[in-house]
């Protein structure tokens, strides 16, 4: 009897235990600093946050004005919360498409695709416009996310860097 009476309350202080312990865990999870890759409106309202991991990749596919193939920018958040442009990947040449490097810069084809390494060019942050013929698509994860989604067609987005609190991506800014 003595024992049983022992076990239950055990089983109590355990689940208060195990429940005090979720809490504060979550807690600190939804406080800790997460970067994002914000866009946002003309009008300066988000549209989207993506969180990212340090050195993940995303990138920025259009199709070409003149040639009608896709082009990727790749970028990537530095530490410093600045976007850094990192290649430029396409798949042909012609007409307004790179075929001279700066310097510093690398140019490699392999695999049916054309790239320019090295840029070293860093942006507070970026500003497109929702291409009415390029069809803009943001690239990150395994997704393609067209432009079209965030705004209408012409209508600027501005992408950025933030890092904030995890919990920031369930709130609208």
């Amino acid at each position: 009897m003595i024992m049983k009476g022992l076990s239950s309350i055990s089983k109590r202080h355990s689940i208060r235990l195990f429940a005090i312990v979720f809490i504060l865990s979550a807690a600190i999870c939804m406080t800790l600093p997460v970067r994002f890759l914000v866009i946002r409106r003309g009008d300066s309202s988000r549209a989207a946050a993506y969180p990212l991991r340090m050195g993940e990749t995303f990138s920025v596919r259009y199709t070409h004005s003149v040639q009608k193939t896709p082009v990727d920018e790749v970028f990537r958040i530095a530490p410093d919360d600045r976007i850094e442009l990192l290649e430029t990947v396409y798949e042909d040449f012609g007409a307004g498409l790179p075929f001279l490097v700066e310097e510093g810069k690398t140019f490699s084809s392999g695999g049916g695709k054309f790239r320019i390494t090295g840029y070293g060019t860093f942006f507070n942050e970026i500003v497109f416009r929702v291409g009415r013929f390029a069809e803009y698509r943001l690239l990150l994860g395994g997704r393609e996310i067209p432009f079209a989604r965030f705004e209408a067609p012409g209508r600027p987005l501005r992408f950025s860097a933030e890092t904030s609190a995890f919990f920031h991506s369930f709130i609208g800014q």
